[in-house]
């Protein structure tokens, strides 16, 4: 049997998952994996199901630098039952993970969460919200392990976890472009875009504080700062910034103490700070569908022809103009959600099964058509318009934030970090307690930290707003108070 698996060990490497291993029937066999005894298994030579598992080493004899875990079913038939073992790249646990999370938005202190009432359409984007959150989490859960285990950040070793937080990324651009360019279009006036800005900066900066302040502080707890060096009080400023330039570590101890996560505000406060350009064409009836027409073919045209993924996340945002642009123009599907929602799932299951990477040309286009089915009415099935899903979205970016201290917070505990590396399944259960606490977290945040920030926001823009030049004239002559806010920007932080 060990000649067998050596020789058959490398098909294992031709994908990082494999769901099922078959191997020849034989008589009771006692394994051996990684040098310690796995477990003696009775096999009934009539029973046609896998009998053993091959673990990462078992590959490695047959093919170095292949690291995999393999989903794997154990028969006793004799018993008349079977034992399933989880794998890490498995994707159902990613599932079942998600479904257990669900009863905690039904909770009492939920009820609080939230900026104001919604339109279906936009309650179905801010469940979405939340899944995307998840997603996200869920992706750097797999990464954790390897940081854990060998001491390596690095993307996934499976085509799954690997683009579902890609995906996630992507589709947060989308609903940044759809809302903001959105708030262009649907306006009656000149947007004020320093009030506008001041707002975004009172909606994101406050957590964005606390999150890199902790971050900072563990590395201050672990002693390995060079406070001589100017670079360190630097990087410190830099972090303070709102996540204009990522976040930097002070030191090598820490380095992936936020996930790695700040990289997508950089690109998110570009696109704000572009706004003032695009007001421009967003009146014209024609220029506002070229302008994200055009944007979307150049993207798909330079990351098709080998260009870097910031043409890929011009893309995204450049689909997200365009669904707000169709959306007010009322060129929607008219077809009955349920249908919406059936062609949606199966995109998004097309996007799995074909493509390896979220941000590429072909991703790009199918990612936009599927939020363009959830501008048309998609809901999922009610699954997001459902009241636990809109509550996760409300709490999404504490979720995103702060997912890499609940990381920290759990597998810094000895006892738990042993337990979770010692199986698959019970890395799985671990990482479930993350995210009960990664979501208790952003709970708090919520409530503590992003609603009075959202509020303080709107108190400074009162204050401090100046009229644009079209208001100024009217207000001086009719004795008007130049500071008072208009309805645009009056509404949610996050929507139009």
């Amino acid at each position: 049997m060990a000649e067998w698996l050596k020789a058959h060990a490398w098909k294992v490497c031709l994908r990082e998952t494999v769901t099922r291993v078959r191997i020849p029937l034989s008589p009771p066999v006692f394994l051996q994996t990684s040098g310690t005894s796995e477990e003696i298994v009775q096999v009934d030579h009539h029973s046609r199901e896998s009998i053993s598992r091959t673990e990462a080493n078992t590959c490695a004899s047959a093919r170095p630098n292949c690291i995999v875990s393999v989903e794997t079913q154990y028969a006793a038939a004799q018993h008349g039952f079977a034992r399933i073992v989880i794998g890490l790249y498995d994707f159902w646990p990613a599932f079942v993970v998600v479904a257990l999370l669900w009863p905690l938005a039904g909770l009492p202190l939920f009820q609080r969460v939230g900026f104001g009432g919604n339109s279906a359409r936009i309650r179905a984007i801010d469940g979405m919200r939340g899944y995307l959150a998840l997603a996200v989490v869920l992706h750097h859960a797999v990464m954790y392990h390897e940081l854990l285990t060998n001491g390596v950040w690095e993307r996934p070793r499976s085509a799954f976890y690997d683009l579902l937080g890609q995906a996630g990324v992507s589709f947060f651009f989308i609903i940044t472009a759809y809302l903001f360019w959105g708030k262009l279009l649907s306006a009656k006036g000149p947007v004020n875009f320093p009030t506008l800005l001041l707002k975004r900066a009172f909606r994101i900066g406050p957590l964005y504080i606390l999150a890199v302040g902790l971050a900072m502080g563990l590395e201050v707890v672990d002693a390995g700062i060079d406070y001589s060096s100017f670079a360190t009080y630097e990087r410190a400023l830099l972090n303070f910034l709102f996540g204009a330039f990522d976040y930097i570590p002070l030191s090598s101890s820490r380095v992936c103490t936020l996930a790695c996560v700040a990289w997508t505000l950089r690109y998110e406060w570009l696109f704000y700070f572009s706004l003032p350009i695009a007001a421009i064409f967003s009146r014209h009836p024609v220029a506002r569908i070229g302008l994200p027409g055009i944007l979307l073919v150049f993207s798909t045209i330079a990351s098709a022809s080998g260009g870097s993924a910031v043409y890929s996340y011009l893309g995204l945002f450049a689909g997200g103009m365009l669904c707000a642009t169709l959306e007010t123009n009322a060129w929607l599907l008219r077809v009955h959600r349920h249908a919406l929602s059936a062609f949606g799932l199966a995109m998004l299951t097309s996007l799995f099964v074909n493509y390896d990477t979220a941000y590429a040309a072909g991703p790009v286009l199918v990612s936009t058509a599927v939020f363009f089915l959830i501008v048309s009415g998609a809901d999922f099935f009610g699954l997001l318009t459902a009241l636990r899903s809109v509550r996760l979205g409300e709490i999404s970016y504490g979720i995103y934030l702060l997912q890499g201290l609940a990381f920290v917070l759990v597998f810094s505990v000895a006892p738990i970090r042993g337990f979770a590396l010692e199986s698959a399944g019970q890395y799985w259960l671990v990482t479930l307690m993350v995210m009960v606490v990664l979501i208790a977290m952003a709970l708090a945040a919520h409530l503590l930290v992003e609603k009075p920030g959202v509020s303080l926001g709107g108190i400074f823009a009162t204050t401090l707003r100046l009229p644009t030049r079209d208001e100024a004239q009217p207000a001086a002559a009719a004795g008007a108070q130049p500071w008072l806010v208009p309805n645009l920007t009056a509404q949610s932080p996050d929507r139009p």
